[in-house]
């Protein structure tokens, strides 16, 4: 009988991660110039996006890799 979890291909995996890092990457550079610029409450909303996405991804990943490893 099939698992009623999602798993993703290694592959999928990967591409994921790779993308979640450039937007990762482009979400910290905007808080950054947000900061610097004086507009605490968008580096403090790009603060939060950007711990949901990290959250996100590890959420997806995490099941995966554990099946992996049994």
């Amino acid at each position: 009988m099939r698992s009623a979890q999602y798993q993703p291909a290694p592959n999928r995996t990967a591409q994921i991660l790779r993308e979640s890092a450039i937007v990762s990457r482009a979400i910290a550079r905007y808080r950054r110039e947000a900061t610097l610029q004086g507009r605490s409450e968008e580096a403090h909303e790009m603060e939060a996006l950007y711990s949901g996405i990290s959250r996100m991804v590890l959420g997806f990943v995490q099941p995966y890799q554990q099946s992996n490893v049994a």
